[in-house]
């Protein structure tokens, strides 16, 4: 049985503009936003318990709109056309007042790779926002080698960005994790400056590698990732309800760079 994601408001909420704490702005009103916004208007810091709410915000938001390209990916997949093509053909067999019943199973089938690809990230949010997400401070400054930064606009103090890094139990090497930048923020070379900051830290600490992990459907962190040098290592399946697999054709790929 697939776990039913609990009521969160930010899953299909319509964007707002960033407000101090992270609060939507219809809460306290319109804040002026900074048309001409570049990295270098953000101080990047360790986070701080009172940067939660911001950091829950961006980690749901970040998460939650990789849906749709995920979905537009999904249609496209191999299984799925060949689905949809059979519907076809099947309606088209059908006598002219019946063929109704094929758009409605077109419709429906579009319909659950979509639920797919909502359940897909939605599961995965509700599990970290159950564990490592929801005591940050005990999973990701505990320890010297682990850390977890924010980027917070100089001026308009709002988190614009957030990026961590934790040791896993292999020596000589860290995992990057969490490295969302907020889409009203975005182009302006705050993500590779995150990115940045963990490699210096990862050198620092005398780790050899740093690796890292993100679905397919994140283009734009794959692209930033080749960027500063990651290269591809590996591509699997995750470990999610094979009807969810099949459906939307999910691909988790790991990336690599040598320090």
């Amino acid at each position: 049985q697939i776990p039913t994601p609990s009521p969160m408001k930010p899953y299909g909420s319509p964007r707002h503009r960033c407000t101090p704490g992270g609060l939507p702005s219809n809460v306290l009103g319109e804040m002026p936003v900074e048309d001409e916004c570049d990295a270098s208007d953000f101080q990047i810091r360790v986070f701080e318990p009172k940067d939660y709410p911001a950091v829950k915000r961006l980690f749901i938001d970040g998460i939650m709109e990789n849906v749709t390209p995920a979905f537009k990916e999904a249609l496209l997949h191999p299984v799925n056309l060949a689905v949809l093509a059979g519907i076809a053909a099947l309606t088209y067999a059908l006598p002219g007042h019946l063929r109704w019943l094929g758009f409605v199973v077109a419709t429906a089938w579009i319909a659950a790779v979509y639920w797919c690809c909502h359940m897909f990230y939605a599961i995965y949010v509700n599990d970290k926002l159950a564990s490592e997400m929801k005591d940050i401070e005990k999973h990701f400054l505990s320890l010297p080698g682990n850390c977890y930064w924010v980027a917070e606009h100089k001026k308009l103090k709002v988190i614009g960005g957030m990026v961590a890094v934790k040791s896993p139990r292999q020596n000589n090497s860290c995992e990057m994790f969490r490295m969302i930048v907020d889409r009203q923020y975005r182009r302006h070379g705050l993500g590779v400056r995150l990115t940045q900051t963990v490699l210096d830290f990862a050198q620092e600490h005398e780790y050899k590698t740093c690796i890292l992990g993100t679905s397919k459907a994140q283009k734009a962190a794959q692209k930033l990732y080749l960027k500063v040098g990651f290269q591809l290592i590996k591509t699997y399946t995750p470990d999610i309800k094979r009807f969810i697999s099949v459906l939307t054709g999910a691909k988790e790929l790991y990336f690599e760079k040598q320090l």
